[in-house]
């Protein structure tokens, strides 16, 4: 150890020194491996009318990924958010799986994750995860399926996390929104998983560690 190190305060000796520490070291931490980073696609903000169309988890160490697209029995959708998501409707009608076959995947697919992690409740993380969570919700209603017992009440958001930033001026405010924030970090998802459910699960999960760095 050299004389600089052992005189830094003990926590700033332990900060990771780069993504891959940061990510070694929040791994061993029990906690970590309870995150799951999610995110939706939908017709429109009106949880109450407009339909889910797809959705996508995340593991916290990237190594579990789903998608699903949803056809709901009867779609309502808004222009402006189809020309967001760019989700082909001809497509989804022909693709899409029904909202009780989609909770029957992800069902699946959380009990994979069980067996993989050991863990049996995942905090679910996104960017505005109260949209996230609200249209998971909707799903589960609307097949009348139960809700699976493995999400955790309490959730993660990004948003919230950069909003402390900013208002700490740590961060200017425009990194607050999903596209400030992937450009402020440098983290670019291909343009044609751009607002697509799993390639921004993918960059919410990469964001989640550039904030980590920050504290």
């Amino acid at each position: 150890m050299s004389q600089n190190q052992a005189n830094m305060p003990q926590n700033q000796a332990n900060m990771p020194q780069n993504q891959e520490e940061l990510l070694k070291k929040t791994l061993e931490i029990h906690q970590m491996k309870q995150i799951l980073v999610i995110d939706t696609e939908a017709g429109g903000l009106n949880v109450f009318k407009n339909s889910i169309l797809s959705l996508a988890f995340v593991s916290f160490d990237g190594s579990h990924q789903a998608e699903f697209y949803v056809l709901e029995d009867q779609l309502n959708t808004e222009p402006q958010a189809m020309a967001v998501n760019g989700i082909d409707l001809d497509w989804l009608k022909s693709n899409g799986l029904s909202p009780k076959a989609t909770c029957l995947a992800i069902d699946q697919y959380i009990s994979e994750l069980i067996e993989k992690t050991g863990e049996q409740k995942f905090t679910l993380v996104g960017h505005n995860i109260a949209f996230d969570i609200a249209y998971l919700k909707r799903l589960y209603e609307i097949a009348n399926h139960p809700y699976p017992k493995a999400f955790s009440h309490r959730s993660v958001d990004t948003h919230s996390l950069l909003w402390a930033l900013s208002i700490l001026s740590k961060k200017e405010p425009y990194v607050c929104t999903s596209d400030g924030a992937f450009r402020h970090y440098q983290i670019e998802p291909p343009p044609a998983l751009r607002h697509t459910a799993l390639g921004d699960a993918v960059a919410t999960r990469d964001l989640i560690f550039k904030i980590l760095g920050e504290f």
